[in-house]
């Protein structure tokens, strides 16, 4: 039996290497960061694996904290169940407020990840999960995209060289668009409100169930050197649902100024102690995508955003799924047994069919990890 194990492992390693390059092709040839966390066993995330997954340019100007701090307790990867499989759990510690930079406890988790490939116009998405007791209070940030000096904290952009638009929770699970901007109100960035303009109720985030944000920014242009153009735009989906579009954005003066970062910075606060939580709080992470192509949302009636095109968007017709190329190959899935190499049973979940997997005679799927 061992024999025929080891075999059938072996075949299915094989196949699986095979599968894995599929896949990898199959994603948009615009993809510019892709984590899933699959290839994680639960334990605790640090700055190693960190570096490993969120590839950066060769100019390495990225950075990590917060990840193995407080005893390791601040980041880690849990199993989340068969549709998610493998995500980032992080840790907002009781009484913690603002990254706490130079502190112990350092709050949740810190990476700017300088993107291998700059643009223009930039996607970015990702799975969260607000895990039950999650106290949203006066607010917190969660991670978007930046670029050039990237600012945040109340560093105000003079020069138009650099901007950000990050996303907000804020008193009730109230969701926001964090944005520095060239002509900004506030030295803190300017809030704007997931409500489509005040043309439909504001979206909020709630605990124990996934949501899906997907985000698009696009720059102005620069007809005058130092004087740019008040037409850059930003756009976001919550759960499939345009939620935030506004076209009238300074984000920059000079055209050698790009989307060049995702910025995963996420903290509560704010700076004072009534934007602390009261006791631990927990957030779970998946999906984290950069692209420049594209990312099709989950739509329950027809795209009339005019934003999405190619072969990711699906179809427009009401009540269609459209939804990243990963999550549409979830919509298929298939239970899989998952060993080690060295034949270990892991478990028992589903994923991709035609990707890291064998079929067995007997039907049964096979998935080898490491």
């Amino acid at each position: 039996m061992k024999n025929i194990l080891r075999t059938t492992l072996s075949t299915a390693l094989c196949l699986a290497a095979t599968a894995f390059a599929q896949t990898a092709n199959a994603i948009s040839a615009g993809t510019v960061s892709f984590v899933n966390f699959e290839n994680r066993t639960p334990g605790v995330y640090g700055n190693a694996e960190a570096k490993e997954d969120f590839k950066r340019n060769s100019t390495d100007g990225s950075w990590w904290y917060a990840m193995e701090k407080n005893n390791g307790e601040n980041s880690k990867i849990v199993y989340d169940g068969e549709e998610h499989g493998n995500v980032l759990q992080l840790k907002y510690p009781k009484g913690c407020v603002g990254p706490n930079d130079n502190d112990t406890p350092a709050c949740a988790g810190q990476i700017i990840q300088p993107l291998v490939k700059v643009a223009d116009t930039m996607w970015s998405a990702y799975d969260i999960f607000f895990e039950d007791g999650f106290e949203f209070l006066l607010g917190g940030k969660l991670p978007g995209l930046c670029g050039g000096k990237c600012y945040t904290g109340n560093a105000m952009p003079q020069t138009g060289d650099g901007w950000s638009a990050r996303i907000m929770w804020r008193k009730d699970g109230n969701a926001v668009q964090l944005i520095y901007f060239m002509g900004q109100k506030s030295e803190y960035g300017d809030d704007f409100k997931w409500d489509l303009g005040g043309t439909q109720a504001q979206k909020q985030f709630t605990t124990g169930t996934w949501h899906r944000i997907v985000n698009k920014v696009t720059m102005n242009t620069v007809s005058t050197p130092g004087n740019g153009d008040k037409n850059g735009r930003v756009q976001t989906w919550l759960d499939g649902e345009l939620a935030l579009d506004i076209d009238t954005l300074r984000l920059r003066d000079y055209d050698t100024v790009h989307v060049d970062k995702f910025y995963l910075s996420t903290f509560h606060g704010g700076s004072s102690a009534e934007w602390a939580p009261t006791h631990d709080c927990y957030i779970r992470y998946d999906n984290f995508t950069v692209s420049t192509d594209s990312i099709a949302v989950t739509a329950s009636a027809a795209d009339t955003s005019e934003t999405c095109g190619g072969e990711n968007c699906g179809s427009n017709t009401p009540g269609t799924d459209r939804i990243t190329p990963r999550a549409q190959n979830r919509a298929t899935v298939a239970p899989v047994e998952t060993y080690r190499i060295d034949g270990t049973f892991v478990g028992r979940k589903n994923t991709l069919p035609n990707a890291a997997t064998h079929q067995l005679k007997s039907e049964k799927r096979v998935k080898v990890v490491r």
